[in-house]
């Protein structure tokens, strides 16, 4: 076996490698075959290794797009994980490692999310109940959407329509939302931002 090499020697030596191995080829294929041998053990060694030898993989762009999807038409419904492993054609186990690695954050915490900025949007251009924002948004009641909204954002979510509308037609004024909390976002394709979750809070 070819002697190890640092990585970044790995490269040089296995193309000094392959140019043996071509200039060989024609006159000797057994002598070409064994310097291919070790080129390929040179750039091997050289790769860091996953547990098992087996590469951990998030989603795939066509998964990460359908799973979004599933959930925007969704939201005012309960999302289990199984059916979102099932829009990706994965197990539940493996989907949901393979979340987190794309979204760095669990699904559950994706869905949560999102249910929270669909509801600031109806906060801001509608004048519809809290009750019913709270249905369309997937929330199990208003105690529940209200207790939600507070914990993330810092206020009740009635009191921040009064203040994001006062803000938007009056003077200026400080928004009320917790600083180390979530900021409202719309970039819902594989970007999220990072709200903090408690594990009482059903999706």
């Amino acid at each position: 076996m070819y002697e190890p090499v640092q990585r970044d020697e790995s490269v040089p030596v296995a193309v000094q490698l392959l140019r043996r191995a071509c200039l060989a080829l024609d006159m000797d294929p057994g002598v070409a075959k064994r310097e291919i041998r070790k080129a390929l053990e040179v750039l091997l060694d050289s790769v860091p290794r996953t547990p098992f030898d087996r590469p951990v993989h998030g989603l795939a762009p066509w998964q990460a797009r359908r799973v979004v999807d599933h959930v925007l038409a969704h939201l005012d419904a309960p999302i289990r994980i199984e059916e979102l492993a099932a829009v990706a054609r994965l197990s539940t186990s493996h989907f949901s490692r393979a979340f987190k690695l794309s979204f760095r954050v669990s699904p559950h915490a994706y869905i949560v999310g999102l249910r929270l900025s669909h509801a600031r949007a109806l906060l801001s251009d509608s004048d519809e109940q809290l009750s019913q924002i709270a249905a369309a948004c997937g929330f199990a009641d208003q105690a529940h959407f209200s207790r939600v909204f507070r914990r993330r954002v810092g206020c009740a979510p009635g009191l921040w329509r009064r203040e994001r509308r006062s803000h938007l037609f009056n003077d200026p004024v400080i928004p009320i939302e917790n600083p180390a909390g979530a900021q409202a976002s719309h970039h819902h394709r594989f970007e999220f931002p990072h709200f903090a979750v408690a594990d009482d809070v059903a999706a």
